[in-house]
């Protein structure tokens, strides 16, 4: 598999950076990954909102869905990237003994931890169903803004960080509890 390092991660850094290789590992894999969140997505609808298998309208629509849209979920893979960037933040590449390359090695990591983080994550029904409606639901017409925020409030709770995008620039900012005051 080949990675494309953009010119625009080569003005940030440079070529053999580990968040280099990374972030292009990631835009790499999306549309497979893509695929497998929205497959996840569909199994917990199953067992939330559906555990005795009954087939409606809904569910079957549900389950006829082909994985065609995944570009509505693009800005969701990419907040999940930058928290994953985040959180592995160290930029120092390893020495890989088996035979892997760095690339592979981070693009399976990343992959497994993307998908713990969807197990996560779909055990709250609003997600669920945000995804659905991005993804199963969409059928053009409607405008889906607040689904997407709503789904990336969900995601900034769960990893208690907010991911701004200022000027195409994502930065993320840590939340800070707020401590009641004693009465």
């Amino acid at each position: 598999m080949y990675y494309i390092i953009t010119d625009e991660l080569l003005q940030q850094s440079f070529e053999k950076d580990k968040n280099v290789i990374l972030k292009a590992a990631q835009e790499v894999h999306f549309d497979e990954l893509a695929n497998l969140i929205i497959k996840k997505t569909i199994e917990k609808y199953g067992a939330l909102f559906n555990p005795l298998g009954l087939v409606d309208d809904t569910f079957q629509k549900i389950i006829d869905y082909n994985y065609h849209n995944t570009t509505e979920i693009k800005g969701i893979y990419d907040n999940l990237c930058v928290t994953y960037r985040y959180k592995n933040c160290d930029n120092q590449l390893e020495i890989i003994w088996d035979g892997t390359s760095q690339e592979e090695k981070y693009a399976t990591e990343w992959t497994e931890t993307l998908l713990s983080w969807i197990d996560d994550l779909t055990y709250n029904p609003s997600f669920v169903k945000a995804i659905l409606q991005l993804t199963v639901f969409n059928d053009g017409s409607r405008n889906l803004t607040f689904v997407r925020n709503a789904i990336k409030a969900i995601i900034n709770d769960h990893f208690e960080i907010k991911i701004l995008t200022r000027k195409g620039v994502k930065k993320v900012v840590v939340y800070q509890k707020k401590l009641k005051k004693a009465s």
